[in-house]
Parts: structure tokens; C-alpha cells; sequence
């Protein structure tokens, strides 16, 4: 494409770049009009393409077109003549096309070449996309100075992972992009881009103050009308403050004026007016719009003009240029360019539509959205018609967010509109326009399945409506059984309504081998999460450490042999929970009992009221000899005839947080059942911890091999923890001993409701999750008590990555390492940047076993400390377990001294109040070995403050 380009442009003719996602029919009457000699668009687009062009027609994406002639009949050359026509959005309905002639571009690659630093063998990021501006100065500019462009496919454009891996890949110096990209992007990822030039957005000083660190970042500025760009500043290293947009380049002048065209002094805010060859010739076709933005220039020569850019900026003393703002309606949504009129126009020709006005509303800090609000034509319903209605018209950028629908619309005393009475849009689960595609359809019932909502509407954000990590990964299961295909978690962030999923859905990779029944070997091996806890008991002998126990007082009528013919349905269900782990050659593996070698499961012992506290006591804390006892024990205490107490402990071996789940709803289906006189009637599980076991294996693939998912991950583990301390210095009340103990004191943690919501908000606006701003605030506590400034904290995800073990019980949850960079005296925000990245990151590679990490990594063993971290902290969003017995009242009894795994360890629960933020509660354990309760507590209130 660059090639046909250049060849248009040398044969004197002018081209036109189309937007793909203006509809079809628009694009025809725009083309019809501008009657360009060439026109550049994508190969979906083209097709829908009007006949009788004459001219020819260059895809950007597709192979089967790539030999499309490129032949122009020359019409002239020289500074006058048309280079190019860019369409924009136009505030009379139809967008306008921007004229920009030969002299224009060469004054651009003039003014732009030193600062984009491009020259000869330079490799230079092609990123903006062929309808936007922006890819002028990228292809004039490097092309021009005998530069090397690297040109960004759709699908790295829409992935920062593949972005990076294209910038290393191809050896790119220079790229000129958005701010609003490096906000996603990590720079350490992309190591030899030494000049960023951002521009078309505000830059923040947070994303500014990361990128201008090390590396050439340059502001600029400029309009459409202007070629590109005619402002340039480099970004110092040290900033305070929003930067300025530099001053301006050669070859253009810039004027900040007031209302009568008089210049206002340093530091007062006026109308930027831009001059200089860099000026477009007008609009196509449009005498009476460019006469009204290109007016004549009372600081030049006799004709010559200056375009009124709407855009309020003012002077600093050394001579730099500060955007301040907006002169007109004109606004900026998501980094695209829109008129509020032309969405105006094109929702006025609906046939229901008495009035309309359409704004740019921002009720949240940084998600600045479209809203429409009409007055309805006499009895005319309006709702969800009129957003589709206006995505068949209107690219997806220009589609209201909301319509708010009026009885009529509030004007002020002089009888003009009043916008700030206009009211907030209430965005509802349902709300937005309906599925386009199937795609989208498919995708919604997908979102809606897993928020446990009725409906989800394509632009309703999977966060917002109370989207997590766990969640995210079963949204992301539930993609890959749907449509076949690989979406991964980072995508979710990214773009995180189901519009933009179906988007990803349709260029995802096929989907990787899915989990089915495994024929078995002679001896089905550990999983790599068994292994490591079965290396545990013998390395420590048996102990109690890794028991999940629950305790129950029942009180009502209790049917005790159907209790105990449910505990045998469960077993038989559940593999994995009559499972026994023998050693042959010292090597372990699984060997799964039949329920007949098992007998009765449920143990009934009848004690006094006042023997029963030791009782649960001495359950809870059974040591297992998994070699020889299957890791679940239940035994039923009976006090008298109406009370009883239910003790179940699993060993960690065979479930895990989640496993609670499933096993509680099964006992109590299983319970009914046998109360009813039969046996449960549940679907038979589609796979068994055995199954899991071998694709586990499978799916990984072997280390040895450098392809393999396992050796891949590794290495990113290898990257991600290379350097990390192996042991957290926290402010211990006592030496560590040799040996630990795994015995812990526990306080509660209560985070208030009014906090819990705004930290909910604060996420939403930062597009990252609770969790990781509770991981982000647990950091910066630990940094402030002396651990230093990189801090490892260790969490677990749920291991659960495909559909079919949703249901099962077993050990799947797997330990991340999460790294958190504290140095820098950080803003929050900008801590949460990094904590962002690092999850997201870690997220994508968490199907590397935390078990084969530590055998990896090998770092210095010690029965004193865990490896790789000693804080641990889980947010937990599974659903809480609950048996359900019928009429019988089950209230939890506790059982114990607390066991500690970890130095620190702090779980937290969301909670509502009717669908609200209600506070999360939760408990921070430390280890007794190190810690006198008083510290803990201590320790519980600095993070509530924080």
C-alpha cells in the first residue's frame, strides 16, 4: 500500500483515505463526490463499493487484491496540487474531506523529519491506520528520508503484546502514536524505542513522566487542516504537571488570539489560530465551511490565510504552547474526533425524533461518552431502535452511549438550551444498542452467563457490571468452547464489552486441545500440584497444614443414615476424593478406590455439650498419611436428638477454595435426594481429576522443548522474578526460627462500605480491578514498614481454564508471584500502572504450576519461609460454600488454632447492601514464629487506613 501511495501521489493525482467503519452506502456518496483518482480502503469495505468509480482501488488488508493496478492519469504536478483528501466528521451531517495538496506534505517531511529522527536503515512504527492523518506523516516523513517503515497489522494494533513483540522484532527506533497507547504499554517491554512523538490526545503527566525516563519523548500538536502536526516539544524527564505541546515547527506559524483577532499576552488563554505552507486548501466542495474556518491572516502577506482551529490554548514564558480546551462543540471521544451535530443530524432524520442534542458527557473522571437526549415526534417510542438506527449510519465511535428520552428539553431563562440540567444517562445491565452480528449475540449471552445477569448489552463493560479476575477466566473459557478460538485475559481488559470481544473473537488464534476423558495409563501420575504437597509430607512428615476443614452445628430434624448415603453419593461422584497416593519405585501416583473398598464414609460419635470443642479440635487437625487414607474424613457428632455437629476436613491434595463449592451443593442435592428415598439424579461429570491430571500434562507439553507451552512460561517466569528478594524483610517481633511452626495469629480486617465504594470507582476509572488496587495499597504498606521497594506478594487464581471443571472437586488453584516496583516515590496512580501490568501479565501465564516454578527457579530451600514470597493475599469471589440439610439450621463452629503457611496472609471478601458496595471484610493471619498478635493488629489497621 505504500507503494501505491507514493505512486498516486508522484503521478500529481490525489487520493482518498476511507474510514472502514463508515457504512458502505456513505462511503459511496463520499467517494462519488470527492472523485478521487485513487482509493485506499480495507478488502471487506471494498467490496460494498460503488461501481463506475473509474478509478482503482487499494486494499490494505487483503492478499487476493494486493496485484489491484495501481494507474493514474496524471493531472498536473506541483505545491498546489491535491496530495490527498482526509474525511473528518462534519457538523452539517456529512463528513467533510480535508484537501491537502503536494507543497503541504512537502513542507511537512521539511518540518517533521529531524523531529521524528527518522533517516536512512531507521526503523519507524507504522501504527496509525491508513484513515487517519497521522499515517501521512509516518509514510511521507520516513519514506522521504530514506527511513525503513514497520507497518502495524490490524491484530497488533488491537494487542500491546503483539505490538512489543513486532517493535523488538523488527529492530523499531521511532514510532509516532497516541498517548493513550503508552498508557498500555510497558516500556521496559519495548527496550530499543528510543524517540516517541505523541499527539491527537492530551498527554498526562503520569504516562508522560514513565515514558519520557530514559528515551526522546516529543508532544505535538495540529489539526487535520494543518498536515499532521505543527507543534513539537520535548517532554523533560522530570515532569510536574500536564506538558505543554511544544512550540511550533518550522515552516508553520501559530497565533493565540481573542474575539477581535488581537494577540493575548503570555499565560491568558485565546483561540489558536495556525498559518504557514502546512495549510490544507479547504474542503472539498464545501466554499462556505472553508470560508468559515480558513480566514484571512492579518499577520501575512496579501491572500494569505489562517485556519481557525476551535482550540483554546495560551503562551508560557519561555515561549511553549498549553492546550487548554474546546472553543466550540467540537469534542474529542476516545481519541477520535467527532461533532456532536453530525450525530444530531443523522438522529433527527429518524422518523420518531421531534428534537435532539447530542454531548459529550465525563461523570466519570476519564470515560468521556456520547449521550443523546430526544424529544420524541407526537406518540413515537424510542429506546434501543434509535442507537441501532444510528450505528447503521455512523461509524462506531459517533454511536451515543446512552438515549435519554425527554418530555422536552430544559432551557435556560433566556430560552437557550440548558446542558447542565441535561441528566446523567443510567447505564443498565440491558442498555446500549442490540447485537449486530451473531458474533456479538453470542458474545452477550456469553457476558450474561457469567455475571449472572438476565441480559448484557454489546457496549456494557464486563468490569462495570461486576466483572473480577476469576471471573475473567471463565469468560474466557466459555469464549474458547463457544467459537473454537484463543481470547486471552488481557483482551478482556482491553476491551471489555462484548463489541469489542466479538471484534477480537473474529482474528483470535484456534483454540488450544480441549480437557476430555483421558484413556489411562497403568498409573495415572500426580498432578504438578499434588506432587509438591505429597513432597511436602515427606519432606515434613504428615501434619495438618494443608487440611480445609468445615464445621457445622445442625440443629432440627436430621435424617443421619440419609447423611450418610449422601457422603457415599459424593465419593462416588468425585474421584479424586477416594483417591490414595502408593509409591512404586518412589515414584507416587493416583490409585482411585471403589466406594465398596471404602465403607461408610460418615463417621457417628455421641458425646456430651461439653467434650465436643475438643472433639472438633482433634478432627480438624488430623494428619493424613495420603499413601493409605483418602484425604476426606466426615464425622457426625450427636449432642442429643436435635443438635448435632458436622465435621468435614479435606486435604489440600484433593480440593481446594473453590472445591467447596461443588462438594457443599453436592452433599445437599445428594441429601434431599436419599431424605426422598433414591439415589441423586445429577448429569455425570464430563471429567475426573484424573483426566485433568494427564491433559494438564499434555497441554504443557515438555520443558525440553523450546515450542512448548511449559517452556514458554517458564521463561517468563525466569524474566519476571529474576533479581527478586527470597525473603521479605518485615518487621518481625522475633528472629525466624529454623524450623516454622505454620501457626499463625488471625484479626479481623474490615474495610468500610463508603471506602469500598469509592475503591470500586477508583478502579472503574483506572481500568483495573479491586483486587489489584487492595494489591497496590498491601504494597505500598509493606514498602512504607521497611521491606523495601520491590515487593513480592503471592495470590491464587483458580486454576480452573477450562469449561468442563466448573463442577469438579479437586486441586486446581494454582500461586502467582505478583512484583510489585515501589521505587520512584510513585503517585498511586502510577503504582497502579505497574501493578496492572505485572497481573495482567502474570494472569497470561499462570498455567505454568507454581510447583514446578520453585523446582525451576531453585531458589535457597527452607523449612523456615516459603519460596519466592512470605505475604500472601487472596480476594475471594467464589460464591461461599453452604450446606443446605433440609429444615435443618446450619450455623458454622470454629475449630481451632488457625494454620499459617505464609509470614502474613490476608483474605478479603466483597460484600453488598442491595447490589452496593457493603465493605469488605476479611482477616490478616501472622505467623506465630514472628509475630505477637498486638503487631498483627497493628498491622490490619495501617492497610484499612491506607
Amino acid at each position: 500500500v505504500v507503494v501505491a501511495l507514493l505512486g498516486v501521489w508522484k503521478a500529481g493525482g490525489a487520493y482518498v483515505f476511507v474510514d472502514p467503519s463508515y457504512p458502505v452506502e456513505r462511503v459511496g456518496v463520499v467517494l462519488a463526490e470527492a472523485g478521487p483518482v485513487c482509493v485506499v480502503t480495507s478488502g471487506g469495505l471494498a467490496g460494498g463499493l460503488p461501481g463506475g468509480l473509474g478509478v482503482p482501488v487499494v486494499c490494505v488488508d487483503d492478499p487476493g487484491m494486493e496485484s489491484a493496478p495501481v494507474v493514474a492519469s496524471v493531472v498536473g504536478a506541483g505545491p498546489g496540487v491535491a496530495a490527498y483528501v482526509m474525511f473528518t466528521s462534519g457538523s452539517s451531517g456529512v463528513p467533510k474531506g480535508v484537501v491537502v495538496s503536494q507543497g503541504a506534505v512537502v513542507g511537512l517531511v521539511a518540518a517533521l523529519g529531524p523531529v521524528l529522527g527518522a533517516g536512512p536503515g531507521v526503523g519507524v512504527l507504522q501504527f496509525a491506520s491508513f484513515g487517519f492523518d497521522g499515517s501521512v506523516l509516518d509514510v511521507a516523513v520516513v519514506l522521504a528520508s530514506g527511513g525503513r517503515l514497520v507497518v502495524a497489522s490490524e491484530a497488533e494494533r488491537a494487542d500491546v503484546g503483539l505490538l512489543a513483540d513486532l517493535v523488538v522484532r523488527e529492530g523499531v527506533e521511532v514510532a509516532s502514536v497516541v498517548p493513550s497507547l503508552l498508557g498500555v504499554v510497558d516500556p521496559a517491554g519495548v527496550p530499543g524505542l528510543g524517540r516517541v512523538l505523541v499527539g491527537g490526545e492530551l498527554l498526562s503527566a503520569e504516562v508522560a513522566g514513565v515514558w519520557a525516563d530514559g528515551r526522546v519523548l516529543v508532544n505535538t500538536y495540529g489539526p487535520t487542516e494543518a498536515t499532521v502536526m505543527v507543534t513539537a516539544g520535548q517532554v523533560a524527564g522530570h515532569v510536574v504537571g500536564v506538558p505543554s505541546v511544544g512550540g511550533p515547527v518550522a515552516n508553520a506559524r501559530l497565533y493565540v488570539l481573542d474575539r477581535f483577532l488581537e494577540p493575548v499576552p503570555p499565560g491568558v488563554a485565546g483561540e489558536l489560530y495556525v498559518a504557514g505552507v502546512q495549510l490544507a486548501r479547504g474542503y472539498h466542495q464545501r466554499p462556505d465551511l472553508t470560508g468559515e474556518r480558513f480566514v484571512a491572516c492579518p499577520f501575512g502577506g496579501a491572500g494569505e490565510r489562517m485556519y481557525r482551529t476551535g482550540d483554546l490554548a495560551r503562551w508560557t514564558a519561555d515561549g511553549q504552547l498549553m492546550f487548554v480546551g474546546r472553543a466550540d462543540d467540537q469534542v474529542k471521544v476516545r481519541g477520535f474526533r467527532v461533532e456532536p451535530a453530525e450525530v444530531e443530524a443523522v438522529l433527527a432524520a429518524h422518523p420518531g425524533v421531534g428534537q435532539v442534542v447530542v454531548v459529550a458527557r465525563e461523570d466519570v473522571p476519564g470515560d468521556k461518552r456520547l449521550v443523546a437526549y430526544v424529544v420524541p415526534e407526537s406518540d413515537a417510542v424510542l429506546g434501543d431502535g434509535l442507537r441501532i438506527f444510528a450505528a447503521e449510519r455512523l461509524p462506531e465511535y459517533m454511536v451515543p452511549s446512552a438515549v435519554v428520552v425527554l418530555d422536552r428539553l430544559p432551557l435556560s431563562v433566556n430560552g437557550k438550551l440548558d446542558r447542565a440540567a441535561l441528566p446523567a444517562p443510567e447505564y443498565s445491565s440491558a442498555g446500549g444498542r442490540g447485537p449486530a452480528t451473531v458474533a456479538e449475540e453470542l458474545v452477550c449471552q456469553v457476558f450474561a452467563d457469567v455475571l449472572g445477569v438476565e441480559r448484557v448489552g454489546v457496549e456494557q463493560d464486563f468490569f462495570e457490571l461486576g466483572g473480577h479476575s476469576l471471573l475473567a477466566m471463565r469468560l474466557v473459557s466459555r469464549l474458547r468452547v463457544v467459537f473454537g478460538v484463543e481470547v486471552s485475559v488481557r483482551a478482556l481488559f482491553e476491551v471489555s464489552t462484548p463489541a469489542g470481544l466479538a471484534a477480537r473473537v473474529a482474528g483470535a488464534d484456534a483454540a488450544r486441545v480441549g480437557l476430555t476423558r483421558w484413556e489411562r495409563p497403568e498409573r495415572v501420575p500426580l498432578s504438578f500440584a499434588q506432587r509438591r504437597l505429597w513432597f511436602l509430607a515427606q519432606l515434613e512428615g504428615p501434619s495438618a497444614t494443608y487440611n480445609i476443614p468445615i464445621a457445622l452445628r445442625l440443629e432440627g430434624a436430621l435424617d443421619v443414615p440419609a447423611l450418610g448415603a449422601a457422603f457415599g453419593d459424593v465419593l462416588e461422584r468425585h474421584e479424586v476424593l477416594r483417591t490414595v497416593f502408593p509409591v512404586v519405585d518412589g515414584e507416587p501416583y493416583q490409585q482411585v478406590l471403589t466406594a465398596g473398598e471404602l465403607g461408610d464414609v460418615l463417621r457417628v460419635a455421641r458425646v456430651a455439650e461439653g467434650e465436643v470443642a475438643d472433639l472438633v479440635m482433634e478432627e480438624t487437625g488430623h494428619r493424613f498419611d495420603l499413601g493409605v487414607e483418602v484425604p476426606l474424613r466426615a464425622l457426625l457428632v450427636g449432642i442429643d436428638e436435635d443438635v448435632h455437629v458436622l465435621v468435614v476436613v479435606v486435604h489440600h491434595v484433593a480440593g481446594d477454595g473453590w472445591s467447596m463449592g461443588p462438594l457443599s451443593r453436592d452433599i445437599s442435592v445428594a441429601y434431599a435426594a436419599r431424605c426422598d428415598g433414591h439415589a441423586p439424579g445429577w448429569e455425570p461429570l464430563p471429567v475426573q481429576y484424573a483426566d485433568y491430571t494427564l491433559w494438564q500434562r499434555e497441554l504443557l507439553g515438555d520443558e525440553g522443548d523450546p515450542d512448548s507451552v511449559l517452556a514458554g512460561q517458564v521463561g517468563f517466569w525466569r524474566e519476571a522474578l529474576d533479581g527478586a528478594p527470597q525473603e521479605l524483610a518485615l518487621p518481625c517481633d522475633r528472629p525466624r526460627p529454623a524450623m516454622a511452626s505454620h501457626q499463625g495469629h488471625t484479626v479481623a480486617l474490615e474495610v468500610p462500605a463508603e471506602v469500598h465504594a469509592q475503591l470500586a470507582a477508583l478502579a472503574r476509572e483506572r481500568g483495573v480491578t479491586l483486587f489489584m488496587v487492595v494489591q497496590a495499597a498491601l504494597a505500598l504498606v509493606l514498602s512504607r514498614l521497611g521491606a523495601g521497594e520491590d515487593i513480592p506478594v503471592g495470590t491464587a487464581v483458580a486454576g480452573r481454564t477450562d469449561q468442563a471443571l466448573d463442577d469438579l472437586v479437586g486441586f486446581f488453584v494454582n500461586t502467582l508471584v505478583l512484583r510489585t516496583d515501589v521505587s520512584g516515590d510513585p503517585t498511586f496512580g502510577e503504582l497502579l500502572e505497574r501493578v496492572r501490568e505485572t497481573s495482567l501479565a502474570a494472569l497470561e501465564h499462570q498455567e505454568v504450576p507454581f510447583e514446578r516454578l520453585v523446582e525451576v527457579l531453585a531458589p535457597d530451600r527452607s523449612l523456615a519461609r516459603h519460596p519466592l514470597f512470605q505475604v500472601m493475599l487472596t480476594l475471594q469471589n467464589n460464591a461461599e460454600p453452604s450446606i443446605e440439610l433440609g429444615g435443618v439450621r446450619a450455623v458454622s463452629v470454629p475449630f481451632g488454632q488457625v494454620a499459617s503457611r505464609f509470614d502474613m496472609n490476608l483474605t478479603l471478601r466483597e460484600t453488598t447492601i442491595d447490589g452496593r458496595p457493603g465493605g469488605l471484610r476479611g482477616s490478616v493471619t501472622g505467623s506465630v514464629d514472628l509475630f505477637d498478635g498486638v503487631s498483627v493488629e497493628v498491622f490490619a489497621e495501617r492497610l484499612v487506613r491506607v
